[in-house]
C-alpha cells in the first residue's frame, strides 16, 4: 500500500495558503473533475454490469471474478463520496481513524482490482496454451480463488494499514489526506518500492506474453479473426492489461520520482502531480462501462 495524499481546501476565493501541500484552483478543478466522473461512470457501469450478470445467470469462473470486481468498484465510489464531500466543504468531519479508512481505500482497491485483473488474465493464457481446460473450471474453483485473494489481500492490507498507515503521524480531527508525510520513514518507502516493483514486474511479463498469443492467433486465424471466440477472449484480456497500463503504471511509475525527491520543505508540485496520479487510478471503475457488451462470454 502506497502512502501519498494531498491536503486540499474548497473555500471558493479564500485558499489556504500556510501548507506546503496546498493544491491551487486548476488542481482543485482536476482532482474534483475526475472524481465527480469516476463516481458518476462508475456506478453507471457497475449497475448495467450487475444487471447483465444477473440476467444471464452465468457461475463461470471469469463471471465470478468480474462479480468480485463490482464489489471493489462499489466499496471505492462509496469512499468518494467522503473525498469530495472534504473538497467542497474543507474540512473532514469524520474523525481521524475514518480519514485513514477512506484515504486507504484508494489503494486497497487498486491492488484487489489489479491481482482481480492478473487472475483473468492468468486463467486465460493458461487456457490458450492447455495448461488448463475450461471445462475443469467449476463454481467452487472461482468461489476458492476469489475467497483466497480476498483472505490474502485483507491479511496484508490490514498489517500494513495497523502499523504502517498514518501510524507515523500526528492525528487531525479536521484535515485529511496527508499521509505523504510519512514517506520520511524507511519501512514506507520499502513498501511503496516493493509495490511498484511487483506491479511494474508482473505487468510487463504478462502484456509480452499476451502479445505474443495474440499475434500467434491473428496469424492463424485470419481473415476473420472477430469470428472466433479465442481470440476474442484474449483481446479481451489484453483490455484488463490495458486498464492496468493507463490507470495504474502512471501513479507507480511517478511514485519512483516522488519517492527520491520527497522534501518537506519543497512538496508543493510534486505532491499535486502525485495526487492526481492517484485519482487516475480511480478511473478503472469506468471498465465496466466498456466491456459491459462483451466481456462474460
Amino acid at each position: 500500500m502506497e502512502v501519498a495524499n494531498i491536503n486540499i481546501h474548497l473555500n471558493g476565493s479564500n485558499k489556504t495558503t500556510g501548507s506546503p501541500a496546498h493544491c491551487d484552483d486548476l488542481c482543485e478543478k482536476i482532482l474534483v473533475t475526475l472524481y465527480s466522473l469516476v463516481l458518476l461512470g462508475g456506478t453507471a457501469g457497475t449497475v448495467m454490469m450487475s444487471l447483465v450478470l444477473f440476467q444471464r445467470k452465468s457461475q463461470s469462473v471469469i463471471t465470478v471474478i468480474i462479480a468480485n470486481i463490482i464489489v471493489l468498484h462499489s466499496i471505492l465510489l462509496v469512499s468518494l463520496l467522503f473525498r469530495l464531500s472534504y473538497y467542497f466543504l474543507a474540512e473532514w468531519k469524520f474523525g481521524w481513524f475514518t480519514c485513514r479508512i477512506i484515504s486507504s481505500m484508494v489503494y486497497a482497491h487498486m491492488y484487489f482490482t489489479f491481482f482481480f485483473y492478473v487472475a483473468i488474465v492468468v486463467i486465460r493464457l493458461l487456457i490458450y496454451f492447455k495448461k488448463l481446460r475450461l471445462q475443469e473450471l467449476k463454481m467452487c474453483h472461482a468461489v476458492a480463488l476469489s475467497v483466497t485473494i480476498w483472505l490474502l489481500g485483507m491479511l496484508i492490507f490490514s498489517l500494513i494499514f495497523l502499523f504502517q498507515y498514518g501510524t507515523h503521524m500526528e492525528s487531525s480531527q479536521h484535515h485529511c489526506f496527508q499521509f505523504y508525510k510519512e514517506l520520511s520513514h524507511t519501512s514506507v518507502v520499502i513498501v511503496n518500492y516493493c509495490m511498484i516493483g511487483l506491479i511494474m514486474a508482473t505487468v510487463l511479463g504478462l502484456s509480452l506474453v499476451q502479445l505474443v498469443v495474440i499475434t500467434r492467433l491473428a496469424k492463424t486465424l485470419w481473415p476473420g479473426l472477430l469470428s472466433h471466440q479465442e481470440f476474442r477472449a484474449q483481446i479481451n484480456s489484453f483490455f484488463f492489461l490495458v486498464v492496468i497500463i493507463v490507470c495504474f503504471l502512471p501513479h507507480h511509475a511517478f511514485r519512483v520520482y516522488f519517492i527520491q525527491n520527497y522534501s518537506q520543505n519543497e512538496t508543493s508540485q510534486l505532491i499535486l502531480y502525485n495526487e492526481i496520479c492517484v485519482a487516475v487510478t480511480t478511473l478503472c471503475c469506468l471498465d465496466m462501462l466498456c466491456f459491459i457488451r462483451g466481456v462474460v462470454h
